[in-house]
């Protein structure tokens, strides 16, 4: 592993670290980049290096986060319920290009590949890493661009604030990006131990917002999951910007602690999407008021 240190150390140069985590039901913390901020690692990024013959293991780049103690994640890896749930991720069970269907979600038939980091460092109070990652075909043909910059930010009462952008470009024409709200959007699992004591995951949800049949929320731009890792609960947000295409997303919030924003929109080439989702963590309690608070300083926060 590496670790890239912020403020209190000087900043050192980048290396990927590439690995292929083992598919089991309890998976290694795999090998990865780390950003560190304040001597304490928030946050694990996992970039393999794509090999057919271990496909499931190395189709995705994604981010894990740890605990408040630097000690392990708190977020689902390679294998569990759903092996494709992973960390902090981005996809669509059904992503439109030239006629064919690949599912960028668990995915069938592609994968995706960091090819490169493109910068590293801080401004303000914040930290900052950026990637370049392709989404490529079974003939390893990229078809869409991603560059994905994850910011971390140290806020009142210790929350730590996650900023997960993806700026996605067309390489072949246009590409529609459609699902459903278990399969599609910007999500977050977390641990794969939160199966086994599901009734432990509470939700919160903004006023006026209504959950449906299906784990299915409508009327929300965030919602927030109580979730008890290793005895210790946490209150975990995703937000979601007012900019997103389509308007107010719909939220999917499995008691297995994944969740997130499903939306459906279309790719042009030559005219990047750029989507920035909000990720806060914290040790204590929060309620509705003060996650209406926070998202309404996530809407201030954006240009």
């Amino acid at each position: 592993m590496r670790h890239f240190t912020f403020f209190s150390l000087p900043l050192l140069a980048l290396a990927a670290t590439a690995c292929a985590a083992q598919d089991a039901p309890e998976p290694p913390f795999q090998d990865g980049v780390d950003l560190v901020v304040f001597d304490a690692p928030w946050l694990r990024t996992i970039t393999p290096t794509y090999e057919r013959r271990d496909h499931v293991n190395t189709y995705k780049v994604f981010t894990h986060v740890y605990d408040f103690d630097g000690v392990g994640p708190i977020t689902k890896g390679p294998g569990g319920l759903y092996t494709h749930h992973r960390g902090l991720f981005i996809g669509w069970k059904d992503t439109l290009v030239d006629g064919t269907d690949f599912d960028t979600w668990s995915m069938d038939k592609c994968y995706q590949q960091h090819v490169a980091w493109l910068a590293f460092g801080n401004y303000g109070a914040s930290t900052f890493q950026r990637q370049k990652i392709e989404w490529r075909d079974p003939r390893d043909t990229p078809f869409i661009e991603e560059i994905r910059t994850i910011t971390a930010t140290l806020g009142d009462m210790d929350v730590r604030i996650v900023d997960f952008g993806s700026r996605l470009t067309s390489l072949r024409g246009t590409i529609q990006l459609k699902g459903d709200l278990q399969h599609a959007g910007m999500h977050i699992r977390m641990a794969q131990e939160v199966v086994e004591h599901q009734d432990t995951t509470r939700y919160i949800l903004p006023e006026g917002a209504e959950e449906r049949e299906g784990d299915e929320v409508v009327g929300a731009w965030w919602v927030c999951a109580s979730v008890v890792v290793r005895d210790k609960r946490y209150w975990v947000m995703h937000m979601s910007p007012r900019e997103l295409p389509g308007g107010v997303p719909v939220y999917s919030i499995r008691r297995y602690a994944r969740f997130g924003a499903f939306f459906e929109p279309t790719l042009e080439e030559g005219r990047p999407l750029d989507l920035t989702f909000r990720l806060v963590f914290s040790e204590r309690e929060l309620d509705r008021a003060r996650c209406q608070a926070l998202y309404d300083e996530f809407t201030e926060d954006l240009p």
